[in-house]
């Protein structure tokens, strides 16, 4: 009897579940037939069926599945591997759909197969070779470690690919033209300009998508209104896009900057954005930038300043950082001070706080298979809510130390921001073991980079092949109105190939070197001429080389307290970023001992430079 009453109801399962499949599958990645409102005959007939299929009583059934229930909002930060500079984020809403942001390549993965197939088929939770969508994808600017994944998928784009990007929003100058006559090698916009407009003919928008799409939803304009997009709960706004004002020389200023809203929480986007951008950022939203979240600019060292990252004051940093740039062996990168920035002290550990993608446990073995993704996917996610113990920051020394008490001297004292002694490289005394070289009046120390050919001696701070950063003070006095620079060399050896770099910033705003073709000891200033003065090379010989700058006004140059060069110089600031002394770079290397070094928040006058030309014993008083 039991056997009986199954197979009645299996029979019975069996004629409902045909009655409600309907006669053609759909298959995934193209879309069901759709009926035509207007057909009155097939809206009778889709009637008719219906009432002959219902009894009076009997509950309704439907061929509609139940749709999946909404799952947490995630966000990966993908890394390949730990060598590569790269940036890429992917965002996975609560019902699936994917935005991404740059997912670019270069380094060791530059000729590798493309990744992101396989990495966004495994976070749509799909299978090798299946359809899948991206809903937004976001270019942040013009470099290849930001840019060439995309670049390399559409590639070979055919109307046989297995997936569709809805809408790709980037915003670039059109480079080399009047209004943006910067340009850069690193970028391949030929490429990315090429293998775009192929996409746009398979999808049918036309052969110039490219220009098309760009800036068509992102650009100045739009920004200015406070353009924002929703995309299935997650808000994206857009706060900042280039804007010619801040210069040509650093592409990384027209990065966008985007936030995104995802519940209660705010995920900050800085993109690869440098101190002109960052500045710009900051005076017009200053702290309303607050976020819980923030992306490391430019890889976490040479992006915005200190200020910026105040202003925002996120709880988690998520750093797309390259293991070469995050350990900063040769002491390179800015890294190292941008890490004291956040918590007052260096670390080169990843937890919960700091998310590093070049710290990951694991990496795909196989970068263009699904399954290899699936395997390590979990280690580069987080999930919202993001919820976090509060962090207890533990406070140094120099945070809650008394104020210095100035060393005396025989400089001119108005207006002396630092000095920097090459005889007393401690405010106790001279220590030729320590790796910090300490402000003798306003105690604006700057962290060294030691090793065999970087070091103090009895005369100063020996210097070769690599850079030493100066703190935030500095960089604030040299963009002001007016500032002055003093700098004492010992005995000179010119090493470099091309050149020999001896204090500069990290966007090139401002650089004092000598050119060894010609021999010219040569000042750059943004937005102003330039001073050359010939036989650059003996000029460096145990001299004081002093800068006076002042806006709308001189720029001059002087040579053991003697003028030697000058120029006219145009209003504003020089909005000089990370600034430093030393190249690692062997095209710019040199060999010498920076005996001391003097910066003033106003030009000295002639008479002025010549007394401390005087006091440093180059010359002598009339």
């Amino acid at each position: 009897m039991k056997k009986v009453l199954s197979m009645l109801l299996l029979a019975l399962m069996c004629a409902s579940l045909f009655a409600c499949t309907p006669d053609q599958p759909i298959e995934q990645g193209t879309q069901a037939p759709q009926t035509d409102p207007t057909d009155a005959t097939t809206d009778a007939t889709t009637d008719a069926s219906t009432e002959e299929a219902t009894t009076p009583g009997q509950e309704e059934t439907t061929d509609e599945p139940e749709p999946p229930a909404p799952q947490p909002v995630a966000l990966y930060q993908l890394a390949p591997e730990k060598n590569s500079l790269l940036q890429s984020y992917v965002i996975k809403t609560a019902n699936g759909k994917l935005i991404v942001i740059d997912g670019g390549v270069d380094g060791t993965g530059k000729d590798h197969p493309a990744y992101m197939p396989a990495a966004l088929r495994a976070i749509a939770g799909v299978g090798e070779g299946d359809y899948f969508e991206v809903e937004a994808w976001f270019l942040s600017h013009a470099h290849k470690d930001h840019m060439y994944e995309l670049s390399k998928m559409l590639s070979d784009y055919s109307a046989d690919s297995n997936y569709k990007i809805n809408n790709i929003y980037f915003d670039f100058p059109n480079f080399g033209s009047e209004e943006y006559p910067g340009n850069n090698a690193d970028m391949e916009i030929s490429k990315i300009r090429e293998n775009l407009n192929k996409y746009g003919e398979v999808i049918g928008a036309g052969a110039n998508y490219y220009d098309q799409i760009n800036g068509a939803l992102i650009n100045k304009e739009s920004v200015s209104k406070g353009l924002s997009l929703e995309i299935d709960g997650v808000r994206i706004d857009v706060l900042q896009t280039w804007d010619a004002a801040d210069g040509t020389s650093n592409i990384n200023d027209t990065s966008i900057v985007l936030r995104m809203t995802i519940g209660e929480q705010k995920v900050l986007f800085l993109n690869d954005l440098g101190a002109i951008g960052g500045r710009r950022l900051l005076a017009t939203y200053g702290d309303a930038l607050k976020s819980d979240i923030v992306q490391m600019a430019h890889h976490g060292q040479g992006g915005v300043n200190k200020d910026v990252y105040d202003a925002i004051d996120a709880q988690v940093h998520l750093w797309p950082t390259p293991i070469w740039v995050w350990n900063n062996a040769e002491g390179t990168y800015q890294i190292d001070e941008v890490r004291e920035w956040l918590y007052g002290k260096n670390f080169l550990e990843s937890d919960e706080y700091d998310i590093v993608a070049s710290l990951y446990q694991s990496y795909p073995k196989k970068i263009n298979r699904v399954n290899a993704w699936r395997d390590v996917l979990d280690g580069m996610k987080i999930e919202f809510p993001y919820v976090l113990p509060e962090r207890i920051i533990e406070t140094t020394e120099a945070t809650t130390a008394e104020p210095i008490e100035p060393v005396e001297h025989n400089y001119v004292k108005d207006g002396l921001v630092a000095y920097y002694s090459g005889t007393q490289s401690t405010r106790g005394g001279h220590n030729t073991s320590s790796d910090v070289w300490e402000d003798l009046v306003g105690g604006h120390d700057m962290k060294i980079t030691k090793n065999d050919s970087n070091y103090f001696s009895e005369q100063g701070l020996r210097a070769s092949n690599a850079k030493h950063n100066f703190p935030d003070a500095i960089v604030e006095t040299v963009n002001g109105q007016a500032f002055t620079i003093e700098l004492l060399f010992g005995d000179f050896t010119s090493i470099g190939s091309n050149f020999n770099t001896f204090i500069s910033s990290a966007d090139d705003h401002f650089a004092l070197f000598r050119r060894n073709d010609g021999n010219v000891l040569e000042l750059k200033t943004l937005g102003n001429g330039r001073i050359k003065i010939q036989g650059g090379l003996e000029k460096l010989q145990n001299t004081l080389i002093t800068i006076t700058y002042a806006q709308s006004g001189k720029c001059c140059i002087y040579v053991n307290g003697v003028l030697a060069g000058e120029i006219n110089t145009a209003p504003g600031s020089l909005s000089a970023g990370n600034f430093f002394i030393g190249h690692s770079d062997p095209a710019k290397a040199f060999d010498t001992t920076y005996r001391s070094i003097r910066f003033y928040n106003r030009a000295l006058t002639a008479e002025e430079a010549m007394a401390n030309a005087v006091t440093d014993g180059v010359a002598t008083a009339n």
